[in-house]
């Protein structure tokens, strides 16, 4: 991925913006490989995996399994090289099919488990590693802050966990809501980013149950985008400790998948104590957004992350900031990326 930096923009449209519309014909490009993709030969347990957004990706597609099946996991990579005997079934998700450890941990795994490889890049060392190697999306993500990616990701996993779970669940017109959220929700995340403002120091991203992975990967599109840290955590654990961090220079945006509408009121209610703004989806907030609500929970977050990535970018332009190049314009974040990811490791 940082092999290649991306093309350098002066302002808006920024490249993360035209991968924004454009997710949706990689979606339907995806389904349309993965329903033609025969993976009956696969067996119990499954385990799914990844690294930062690919993982967050597996991981909320993955969400409509755990009530099918018991024999069934999401373990991030390193995680799945390093800490675990598993065997059975393993998706490695990857948009660039060069993250090491993901490419590490199917390296090491493969020797006891059948391994699917899934990738936008053919000829990826993560395709090359497993049992099966999938292709999918329309064209790679150009930007960094790779959100058409994460869409891709998502719906592969998607299709694989309503295959495993034996689900009926209508991808496509999951897709048109997602598109219509992202196209039609446009000008609230611009509002919303203006309320947000710049100059904040501290944003936590909340969501419990199935909104906790969005949560995650909302954090990290915000400080990939904005420069800005954010955390993504579990709507309760958000009051033990970070309380303590919080003040007029804070955020805090909370995301209500529907059975935690009063916990994440009495939230916002607080931090309005101690000058922190909060933006809610389907919650009371200082700032509140209505997102669709899906005849199934575990669907929801997936529509969630599509206005967060809107408000991600608008709010990387309240704050001067190309949310392309994640800063490797500056040589010394490349040094650093060159440390952690070598050429070709990423």
């Amino acid at each position: 991925m940082t092999d290649d930096l991306p093309e350098r923009r002066k302002g808006h449209p920024y490249v993360m913006y035209d991968m924004l519309k454009a997710s949706k014909a990689g979606i339907l490009k995806t389904i349309d490989i993965m329903e033609k993709t025969d993976l009956d030969f696969l067996k119990s347990p499954y385990c799914f995996t990844g690294n930062g957004t690919a993982f967050h990706a597996a991981a909320l597609g993955s969400l409509i399994i755990p009530g099918y099946s018991h024999e069934f996991r999401v373990m991030q990579s390193y995680e799945l090289e390093n800490y675990s005997d598993f065997t059975g079934t393993v998706f490695g998700f990857s948009h660039t099919g060069k993250t090491k450890s993901t490419v590490d941990s199917i390296r090491k795994v493969g020797k006891a488990c059948t391994t699917i490889g899934i990738s936008h890049y053919a000829r990826s060392p993560l395709i090359e590693e497993s049992s099966v190697g999938i292709v999918i999306g329309d064209s790679p993500d150009m930007s960094l802050c790779n959100t058409k990616a994460f869409f891709d990701n998502y719906f592969a996993a998607l299709e694989i966990s309503k295959k495993i779970a034996g689900v009926n669940i209508n991808s496509r017109a999951l897709a048109d809501d997602l598109y219509s959220v992202i196209d039609g929700k446009e000008n609230e995340a611009k509002e919303a980013a203006k309320f947000m403002g710049s100059g904040l120091r501290n944003i936590f991203v909340l969501g419990a149950g199935p909104s906790y992975y969005a949560a995650r990967e909302t954090a990290q599109k915000l400080k990939e985008s904005t420069h800005i840290h954010a955390e993504g955590i579990e709507l309760e654990e958000f009051n033990h400790g970070c309380t303590s961090v919080i003040d007029d220079r804070s955020a805090v945006i909370i995301i209500n998948s529907g059975r935690d509408g009063t916990r994440s009121s009495e939230i916002a209610r607080a931090c309005r104590e101690v000058g922190t703004r909060t933006l809610a989806l389907n919650a009371e907030g200082d700032f509140s957004v209505e997102i669709p609500q899906p005849e199934r929970m575990e669907l929801f977050p997936v529509l969630a992350v599509g206005f967060l990535y809107t408000l991600c970018y608008y709010m990387a332009l309240e704050n001067d900031v190309n949310p392309d190049l994640l800063r490797f314009e500056d040589k010394k974040y490349l040094d650093f990326d060159s440390i952690v990811f070598p050429p070709g490791a990423h």
